[in-house]
């Protein structure tokens, strides 16, 4: 009886998180753990062990980085962000989307200011924006880059973080 609780259990659990598939892709941090040289931290999570910090010496984080191809074979026009956000009194960062031409000129640089997106600090808040490409910049053999910057020496935390992709036709 107490083998089948667990499964149950373990299968409850399972059935609550996130599934990347097709245009949604989502990242927990928890997994990531020795495959890519990011900051993690165990100080504060919003959920599971682990988070991305933010700090003076670690100012960029967590990136998805793909080719609009590689997204979908039909255009992208907007990608949507959620994302929980942990901000100290004194951090200030951004939210950057670059999109680069083949020969790595920027066709778009971008960023929202995290103060602006996340009211509260020392507290967790979700963070959800999007941004909105045109047919000048989201050409298949373009790249686009989602990431955030800490410009300032103070710490910030990223976890849970989604983006879904928008497709026009």
């Amino acid at each position: 009886m107490r083998k089948i609780a667990c499964f149950c259990l373990i299968l409850l659990c399972a059935c609550n998180v996130p599934k990347q598939k097709g245009l949604v892709y989502y990242n927990d941090l928890e997994s990531i753990k020795g495959w890519t040289p990011i900051n993690l931290s165990k100080k504060y999570a919003h959920s599971g062990i682990y988070s991305n910090k933010f700090d003076s010496v670690h100012v960029f984080g967590l990136t998805f980085s793909q080719l609009f191809r590689e997204i979908s074979d039909d255009k992208v026009i907007k990608v949507k962000l959620s994302f929980w956000a942990y901000l100290n009194p004194n951090a200030q960062g951004k939210l950057v989307v670059n999109i680069k031409r083949p020969d790595k000129t920027d066709a778009l640089w971008t960023a929202r200011n995290l103060s602006d997106l996340v009211p509260k600090r020392g507290e967790w808040q979700k963070v959800e924006t999007d941004f909105t490409f045109n047919d000048t910049i989201n050409k298949p053999e373009n790249s686009l880059a989602v990431y955030p910057w800490n410009v300032s020496k103070g710490d910030f935390y990223i976890d849970d973080v989604k983006l879904e992709f928008i497709l026009g036709y």
